[in-house]
């Protein structure tokens, strides 16, 4: 029988599982801990958030800009900004690199208009797939290049979302305005009829580099 004490003493916490590291006495070459720089959450944080900015502001330097992956409203934006930046900076070409880039009807409309305003020559390569709308991104630039393995589908653009408190039929009678002012510009830049690109874009054509070619996409 165990003998009661008083006061109670309290009971001992059991040992943490798994045993932490045992903490040995530093010698005079071990490393000290790394520390994260004032105002960051830690190093790795900050250099990952850091690198984007730090490659576009190198990319910028070499007046190059580079679209990839699905193109929202903000990376529309900022290509947008990029370019008024580089034509009012200087007279040399612009180099627009296109990587596996897709983008909605107004963002593809928006990115063409601002082509358009910009006066130094834009030199475009497409990279990878480039999908619906974005096509004519590369269309309407001065001087168009693909790699060799690079594909482009023409294809419509998914039907629009409706804003709050719009109309259905306002909403597609305006979808409809825009693809067909895209429809437009892109058989211009091509060198072909507005219905041939309509009908292609409602078949999906699929073009490789060298039929891209010879449809008028790329230059020889």
């Amino acid at each position: 029988m165990t003998r009661a004490t008083w006061p109670p003493t309290p009971p001992v916490p059991d040992p943490p599982f798994p045993p932490g590291t045992p903490e040995w006495p530093r010698t005079p070459w071990q490393p000290g801990p790394r520390t994260a720089p004032p105002g960051s959450a830690s190093a790795t944080a900050s250099f990952v958030v850091g690198g984007g900015d730090w490659l576009a502001e190198r990319l910028l330097d070499q007046r190059v800009v580079t679209l990839s992956g699905d193109l929202d409203a903000d990376a529309v934006n900022r290509a947008v900004a990029e370019l008024a930046l580089l034509d009012a900076t200087g007279d040399e070409p612009v180099r627009l690199r296109l990587s596996g880039a897709g983008a909605d009807l107004d963002g593809a409309l928006t990115l063409v208009d601002a082509l358009d305003l910009v006066g130094a020559p834009v030199h475009a390569t497409s990279l990878g797939a480039l999908t619906g709308p974005a096509i004519a991104v590369l269309a309407v630039a001065d001087r168009r290049q693909a790699g060799a393995h690079a594909t482009f589908r023409l294809c419509e653009p998914r039907a629009p979302r409706l804003l709050p408190g719009q109309e259905p039929d306002a909403r597609a009678a305006e979808h409809a305005r825009g693809l067909a002012r895209l429809q437009e510009r892109l058989a211009e830049a091509c060198g072909r009829s507005a219905d041939d690109v309509a009908a292609d874009m409602r078949a999906g054509t699929l073009l490789d580099t060298v039929e891209a070619r010879a449809y008028g996409l790329l230059d020889d």
